[in-house]
């Protein structure tokens, strides 16, 4: 019979047959496990909205592990759920199922409203599986691409700082006003979702964070993140007011002088959003500048709020599912 329970630091021998499916660039899980293993597990009794570190749960039967699968909240907003890691043995996608829907069903009760996961592509079967068993849908995807030039050019009229919390109105309104129509229902964001808290220290990937100022007019026109687990691949994830005059070179030069001042041997990726309005632009400056696309991931989500659209063009009902999709509740439209 298989059972589902709490990842413990006396796991870590039990994972080695399992296949990573997130997240497979590194095998830094477990470091994350370790260095995060006592207050996770003393936070699995707490609220959501308490919630700071990842979660994660294994799937056993017998003495046999069959899967694990790792969460953790959004910071500034505990009711979206992020699916980070997802590990079971090859072919098993009946094990992935179990482990997801669990997860949904455990966090769904808590009060969570929307699941993100990210998944490589060349996973079909898997993709499939989020489909058609648990309930997901395929909204976008991410891909990274691999930075070849050494050497950018700066623009003299910007000015680039640290970020600071006092920004965070700026910086929602910049990323939400790129974000293309027809993805703004769900990617949308709300302003506590930018704020940086007093513990990020303790993630597991290592962030700095930055605003670019136009000195001309003194507003924030990009805000863009630096992003590693290694300390040698990097990733910069930026977003950019599209009527300023703000240029890929700009950026990723200042980008650039930020991670030598921290090693000397490293690599640079961007990543490219294709739910951003300036992603064309973006994937056109990589070709032209040698980029190489080393990874697409799909974005599958999962949430309990619904759009309905089969009534009049100029009806629209909003619906709250329950777990397994069902209705709440039915809008009937009278006759005139």
């Amino acid at each position: 019979m298989s059972k589902i329970r709490k990842l413990n630091f006396f796991d870590k021998p039990k994972l080695k047959e399992l296949r990573p499916f997130l997240n497979t660039e590194d095998d830094n899980l477990f470091i994350d496990i370790l260095t995060h293993g006592l207050p996770g597990h003393l936070q699995y009794y707490l609220p959501l909205k308490y919630k700071l570190f990842s979660e994660s749960y294994l799937l056993t039967e017998g003495k046999r592990t069959l899967g694990l699968i790792t969460v953790n909240t959004f910071s500034g907003n505990p009711y979206k759920i992020n699916i980070s890691q997802l590990f079971f043995l090859e072919n098993h996608y009946e094990v992935a199922q179990q482990l997801i829907e669990f997860v949904v069903s455990q966090y769904g009760a808590m009060g969570a409203h929307t699941f993100f996961i990210l998944v490589d592509d060349k996973y079909y079967e898997l993709s499939q599986k989020l489909i058609n068993s648990c309930g997901f849908r395929q909204c976008a995807n991410e891909q990274i691409w691999e930075a070849k030039k050494q050497s950018f050019k700066k623009k003299r009229n910007m000015k680039y700082r640290r970020f600071k919390n006092s920004d965070v109105k700026e910086v929602a309104d910049i990323y939400n006003d790129s974000v293309i129509q027809y993805y703004k229902p769900t990617l949308l964001r709300e302003e506590k979702e930018f704020y940086e808290s007093n513990l990020s220290g303790l993630r597991y990937a290592t962030e700095y964070r930055y605003v670019v100022e136009d000195s001309d007019i003194s507003r924030i026109i990009a805000y863009f993140k630096i992003a590693t687990a290694d300390n040698t691949n990097y990733i910069v994830d930026f977003n950019y007011s599209i009527g300023y005059d703000v240029d890929f070179e700009t950026i990723l030069s200042f980008a650039t002088r930020e991670i030598l001042r921290r090693t000397r041997h490293f690599k640079m990726y961007v990543k490219l959003k294709n739910y951003v309005n300036t992603n064309e632009a973006q994937k056109v400056y990589f070709e032209e500048n040698g980029f190489t696309c080393v990874n697409t991931k799909n974005l599958y989500i999962k949430d309990f709020f619904r759009l309905i659209e089969d009534f009049a063009e100029e009806d629209r009902f909003a619906t709250i599912g329950g777990l397994h999709n069902s209705p709440s509740f039915k809008v009937i439209k009278e006759d005139d």
